[in-house]
């Protein structure tokens, strides 16, 4: 057998509880239960990739992302990963609706021909970085005290950009912006929208927010992601960036986005997986408008494509790869990452 081929793949699911409830304006959860993909080359190399459930989309179940796993790694085995390309566009055609999924896939037949080639994904796609810095979330508890405690714990452990989930009631969304004002005061704030405003409301959340002396660098998605003119009617008003998110999954939808005005675009490798990731990163670069790279709620082992790709490249101005923080993993389910945490630093 080829050592760029494909010998073996198995297909299992990883199951992570969360430190505290993380809460979003499209629901709630309190731990995940991923699809996870182990691949062997027939030179021995291995390769990694991980399929997030989601709290927004209700078909991103474990049992069909462990089913489309399951088909697409059987008809890669025997195959050369060399033409990597091929078998991921096939998982696309088959697998569009499960784009975690084929994300995962294509994350462990580009890990395992990194690794084949004696380098590391980082390296693979350019090794720009060594180290780079995350921001951390706050849900959208409506307790004060939880907020306070999340923020608090977060500004100790070193972080310096907190990214604050909003969407909900006005009022309740502001209280929790002043709860993490009081508990890390120099912190800067990320508003992630979750598709929960309308125009208007969203500009005056914005106002209300910077009018509490709040450092404000984005406002992620305020608007609903099929609605493009509601989020460029913020974009163009909002005295923040703003980023398209749930908006942007395909290098088309960058493209259109940024036609129709927005002013940052984040990419989740759920979304797009690799290779589209970096399409719609040359998009956004070439219109000039600055990146941020997000994820779902993967594992250590299941974030590192993402902190592989954005420590490869060096394209984000804001990295919100956290979600092996907010998880209770063990030490040596953290070992097996391919990269090391280090408070709000993520190295290789």
């Amino acid at each position: 057998m080829l050592r760029t081929a494909v010998a073996s793949a198995r297909v299992g699911l990883v199951e992570s509880r969360l430190k505290r409830p993380f809460i979003t304006a499209q629901g709630r959860r309190e731990s995940t239960v991923n699809a996870a993909l182990f691949l062997r080359l027939g030179g021995g190399a291995q390769g990694y990739g991980e399929a997030s459930t989601s709290i927004a989309q209700k078909h991103l179940t474990p049992a069909a992302l462990r089913g489309a796993l399951e088909k697409m790694a059987l008809r890669a085995r025997g195959r050369d990963v060399r033409s990597w390309r091929a078998l991921v566009d096939e998982a696309w055609a088959r697998h569009g609706d499960l784009s975690p999924a084929v994300a995962a896939f294509e994350a462990a037949l580009l890990s395992a021909l990194a690794a084949e080639a004696g380098t590391d994904l980082a390296g693979w796609l350019g090794g720009a970085r060594r180290t780079l810095e995350t921001d951390v979330t706050i849900s959208a508890s409506n307790d004060p005290r939880e907020t306070a405690s999340a923020a608090a714990e977060a500004a100790a452990a070193g972080f310096r950009v907190l990214k604050v989930k909003v969407g909900g009631r006005e009022a309740d969304d502001l209280a929790r912006v002043r709860a993490v004002r009081a508990a890390a005061p120099k912190a800067r704030l990320l508003l992630d929208g979750n598709q929960g405003f309308a125009p208007a409301a969203a500009l005056r959340f914005v106002a209300a927010v910077l009018k509490t002396g709040a450092e404000v660098e984005l406002f992620e998605q305020p608007t609903p992601k099929a609605d493009l003119a509601a989020l460029a009617f913020v974009a163009k008003r909002c005295p923040v960036p703003v980023a398209a998110d749930e908006s942007v999954a395909t290098p088309a939808d960058a493209a259109r986005a940024a036609a129709a005005g927005v002013t940052a675009i984040n990419i989740t490798l759920a979304k797009s997986g690799i290779s589209r990731g970096l399409e719609i990163a040359a998009g956004a670069r070439a219109a000039g408008l600055p990146l941020m790279i997000g994820c779902r709620a993967e594992t250590a082992r299941g974030l590192g494509p993402s902190v592989h790709l954005a420590l490869g490249t060096g394209y984000f101005t804001w990295c919100d790869l956290d979600s092996d923080v907010l998880l209770a993993e063990d030490a040596k389910e953290r070992r097996a990452a391919g990269w090391t945490r280090r408070g709000r630093f993520a190295s290789l």
